[in-house]
């Protein structure tokens, strides 16, 4: 039989001879048949020889490998047909898939991949066992299952990170950084799972896609890549043609957010941690012990908490060193540490701080609240007169150093003070360098002795800013009504309650109550006409205060006159005020230190110095600020120690969990991953198969020689990508042919070889994919 070398699509290149003689055996060993095997064509009722004829002649293009199989497989055993010249037929292409491979790779020239299929027995043998195989219907659970599970990982790690940071909410913010990897650590495994599982539904729904709509090549590469690079969808036939698809994709990418927002719903906030007052007791709280100062001899050293205790005030002796008859030490003066307190306190304007005064009474790190009682030095103070109420006869039978008549409107005081009548005279006798007398003994009858306390007699002129009523005698010379008042405070010991605050580093007191006990000295006088003191009046003289009688008990006394020396210290003397007329009015100190203290503040119009308003009032906070100012050192002789029940709390960081804010993120993201979900089950519905986008995958779905005609030049796979192919448009459908064959025989049965051959193609060239119809 004739060869027709007119019925291939072109002529095959030759390829170029070896200038040796066995060159041209050589260039076509695999193009020729193997001597053995050659044989010459047979006329058609020969019957079949094994191995096929070939004529170099009839050797299909080289250009396209799958022709060349395609025109193999249609010869016959006596004769080699060649590829038509009209559409490519791979149905019947696939009814003579089993012939014997041995005679399909004789056509192919060494260098092509067929070449070594008959150096490898395993691929001979693969190709053997697949030959007649059909496309299988069904959807294999594998996919559909990790479609779902990876959801499902993925609300529970939403619940997991739920439930982390519930466990959080409220304690202790300890190891935050770690505590935020691990929540972090739950974020990013809850997107990868339902990234995941909306990725793999993706990808279902983009087969369904490739099967309904005819794309160009570069909207299926958008399709293929847009879950891993985000530039494609700059590809507006992606998405006006894969709507569905494209939001999907998106939904890949925005999923992400919820892990970043995630784990800010976990803060840390400055909370207060309480432990109850009924069963906490706060150890050693620093209090006040004045009657401390009872048994202390300067003589000998006192420690207070390992520390030299300091005294608050200093004394002389008739014996340094204790030993004559009849010896005693009497009072001299407050100490430099008391006369210091003083000053800052009254300049500060209030207590002064104790550096560890919280550490001390709440333990490291803790807050605490508590009330103390002790025992100190108090004023107790009532009114006596005023410019509604002279009482001008009364202050004179009380002994009062002066009336109403000494201060404004009448005279010319603002403020007066009379607070050290009938004083402890310093020194009591002219002493030695180391404090004895220098005369005696015998000693002065009355050396060292408290017989009184001194009483403050307060008076001060309050301006309230009231018109005169006109008529007034003191019009022309005030603007304004002028009110004086007159008061007297007597030294008592007192017994304060009072509420401590330790916060942090602040302490703040507050006293909530004062118990008067008694004067500290005890005991009534009288007046010579001239308005001092008859000492010789003076009873109960058992209340007199001796230092070599009762030791004891005049240590305790000198102790409460001490403080009660340093606060009259600032209270002793006058401040006058010049009438408004002719003016101009202003205030003047006259031997008093009053204008250093609080007690005296600038309210008036013309910013003058004037005494407050509640001067009673605040002369007894005034001393208060005294007494607690004693806390601030504590190694006084009069510091000490007490338990007492307290409030315990500290200001500590605890975690606290939005739970909003999680949940808002969450359940955005898993309703779309949900609804995703459910679209790609669908999706696996409809194609029938669950399938991905593996090389495997698109390997076998890209079997079709138009496309080997297309990809010539662009085998690399190299960018720039050709952009007449990237305009091509193809379908994924049944390759529709022209010419069919029936009963073929396949291993000696018959079956009908109208199998067609799904793949990507042109739209003329597919047709619609039939669920379980059969596919080759």
């Amino acid at each position: 039989m004739t060869s027709q070398p007119s019925s291939f699509s072109r002529t095959p290149e030759i390829p170029s001879l070896s200038p040796s003689p066995n060159g041209l055996k050589d260039e076509f060993h695999g193009i020729l048949p193997s001597p053995e095997l050659h044989q010459t064509p047979q006329p058609q009722d020969t019957p079949p020889q094994e191995g096929l004829g070939i004529e170099l002649s009839r050797f299909p293009s080289l250009t396209s490998p799958a022709r060349s199989i395609f025109a193999a497989r249609h010869g016959s055993a006596t004769e080699y047909t060649p590829v038509p010249s009209g559409p490519y037929n791979l149905r019947q292409a696939k009814s003579i898939a089993s012939q014997s491979v041995d005679s399909i790779s004789t056509l192919l020239p060494r260098g092509t991949s067929d070449s070594r299929f008959r150096s490898d027995p395993d691929i001979q043998n693969l190709i053997q066992r697949r030959a007649g195989e059909v496309a299988r219907w069904g959807i294999h659970w594998w996919t559909p299952t990790v479609m779902v599970g990876l959801f499902l990982l993925g609300v529970i790690g939403a619940l997991a990170h739920h439930a982390f940071y519930t466990y959080l909410h409220g304690r202790e913010a300890k190891n935050q950084l770690e505590m935020v990897r691990y929540g972090t650590a739950l974020a990013y495994f809850t997107k990868a799972t339902l990234v995941g599982s909306v990725v793999l539904s993706y990808r279902q729904r983009i087969w369904q896609t490739f099967r309904s709509r005819v794309l160009t090549l570069g909207a299926i590469d958008a399709l293929f890549a847009a879950t891993d690079d985000p530039t494609y969808f700059r590809n507006w036939e992606m998405i006006r043609n894969a709507k569905l698809a494209t939001v999907m994709g998106v939904a890949s990418w925005l999923i992400p957010i919820a892990s970043v927002l995630s784990p800010a719903s976990l803060t840390s906030i400055v909370t207060t941690e309480y432990l109850p007052n009924t069963t906490t007791i706060c150890r050693s709280v620093p209090s006040l012990n004045i009657s401390a100062e009872s048994d202390k001899d300067f003589r000998h050293q006192r420690n207070v908490s390992g520390v030299p205790a300091v005294s608050i005030q200093y004394w002389n002796t008739t014996d340094p060193r204790a030993v004559k008859l009849g010896w005693f030490d009497y009072w001299d003066q407050p100490s430099q540490v008391l006369d210091r307190l003083a000053l800052m306190s009254a300049f500060s304007g209030g207590p002064l701080p104790r550096k560890d005064f919280a550490h001390q009474a709440c333990g490291p790190g803790w807050n605490c609240s508590y009330t103390i009682s002790f025992t100190a030095p108090g004023y107790q103070c009532q009114e006596l007169a005023n410019g509604s109420y002279p009482n001008t006869q009364g202050l004179e039978d009380m002994g009062a150093p002066f009336n109403i008549s000494s201060l404004a409107p009448i005279g010319p005081n603002i403020y007066r003070g009379e607070v050290a009548i009938d004083e402890y005279q310093r020194p009591q006798v002219p002493t030695t360098r180391d404090g004895t007398p220098a005369q005696g003994p015998p000693y002065p009858e009355d050396l060292g002795v408290f017989k009184i306390e001194p009483m403050m007699w307060i008076g001060y002129t309050i301006n309230t800013s009231q018109p005169l009523p006109p008529g007034s005698p003191f019009v022309g010379k005030w603007l304004t009504i002028m009110m004086p008042k007159i008061f007297s405070c007597t030294h008592h010991q007192t017994q304060y309650s009072v509420f401590f605050n330790h916060t942090e580093s602040v302490s703040n007191a507050a006293i909530i109550e004062r118990k008067f006990l008694g004067p500290v000295i005890n005991t009534t006088y009288g007046w010579f006409p001239n308005g001092t003191i008859n000492t010789s009046s003076i009873i109960p003289s058992s209340n007199i205060v001796r230092p070599n009688t009762n030791v004891t008990n005049y240590k305790l006394t000198a102790a409460y006159h001490a403080i009660g020396y340093e606060l009259r210290s600032f209270l002793q003397g006058r401040m006058e005020r010049e009438p408004n007329f002719p003016g101009p009015s202003y205030s003047r100190a006259v031997d008093t230190d009053i204008i250093k203290t609080r007690l005296i503040h600038t309210k008036d119009r013309f910013n003058r110095d004037v005494p407050v308003e509640d001067l009673q009032t605040q002369i007894q906070s005034f001393c208060d600020d005294l007494i607690l100012s004693l806390f601030s050192i504590p190694n006084l002789v009069i510091s000490s120690f007490a338990d007492v029940p307290c409030t315990r709390s500290r200001d500590v960081n605890l975690f606290h969990y939005d739970s909003r804010n999680l949940w808002i993120g969450y359940a955005i993201v898993i309703t779309i991953t949900l609804v995703f979900l459910i679209i790609g089950l669908l999706a696996i519905r409809a194609n029938g198969i669950a399938s991905d986008i593996r090389f495997s995958r698109i390997m076998v779905t890209t079997r079709n020689p138009l496309l080997d005609d297309l990809s010539v030049g662009a085998c690399l796979g190299n960018n720039p990508f050709p952009e007449e192919l990237s305009r091509t448009k193809l379908r994924f459908g049944v390759l529709e042919e022209e010419h069919y064959e029936e009963g073929v025989a396949d291993h000696g049965g018959m079956r009908d070889a109208q199998i067609a051959h799904c793949a990507f193609g042109t739209e003329a060239q597919t047709g619609p994919v039939v669920v379980g119809n059969s596919y080759a």
